[in-house]
């Protein structure tokens, strides 16, 4: 979250200004996790408080750690919705709505949750979560310059996902080969990254 808010203010006014912008809908979007969340994130939340709780910690505690797991990206979106002019919950359900279309939000969590032995393996799969983050509030950028995407950016979401439907169908199928292979090895995820920035710079 720390590092979300220094790349939100860089080049830009003081920490305070930056949180006074952000903090209307960084709150929007605090106040209903779970219905913005996609199941796949919901259960990885869910594994992490039970997680917590089965090594001893408080329940409240346990919920307050697992809760910033779940606002992750939740800086980036309300930059991205304050500098378009977008609802930060409407905004947020299409960002939901394509992880989900694509299976990112499944990639995304596994990435972050991984815990690899290997210094390098650990570096790569830091950097992976927050690409597959990045790449879909990029991708929500370009498409908010669009009058109609600001507008309903989830419905301009389904209609991208209805123009690349073969596309789509096609890396989805790769996302299943990975969620079937088990451990997930860092390099599928480095594949995925690479197919899924080709894909949204359609």
């Amino acid at each position: 979250q720390m590092a979300d808010l220094l790349r939100a203010g860089v080049g830009r006014a003081g920490p305070s200004r930056i949180v006074e912008e952000l903090s209307r809908g960084v709150g929007e979007l605090a106040s209903d996790t779970e219905g913005l969340l996609a199941a796949e994130s919901r259960q990885q939340s869910a594994k992490m408080r039970a997680a917590f709780a089965e090594m001893g910690a408080p329940a409240d505690i346990a919920a307050d750690v697992a809760h910033l797991f779940d606002m992750d990206g939740a800086v980036g979106l309300a930059r991205l919705a304050r500098d378009a002019e977008i609802g930060a919950r409407n905004l947020t359900c299409a960002f939901t709505d394509l992880g989900a279309r694509l299976g990112l939000d499944w990639a995304q969590g596994t990435a972050a949750l991984m815990d690899p032995s290997d210094v390098w393996e650990r570096l790569l799969v830091a950097g992976l979560a927050r690409d597959f983050q990045q790449m879909r509030l990029d991708f929500l950028r370009r498409l908010s310059r669009r009058k109609d995407a600001r507008s309903d950016p989830a419905g301009a979401v389904a209609a991208w996902a209805e123009e690349n439907e073969t596309a789509i169908r096609q890396f989805r199928a790769m996302i299943g080969r990975a969620q079937a292979h088990s451990p997930v090895a860092p390099a599928m995820l480095a594949q995925i990254a690479s197919q899924a920035r080709n894909l949204l710079g359609r």
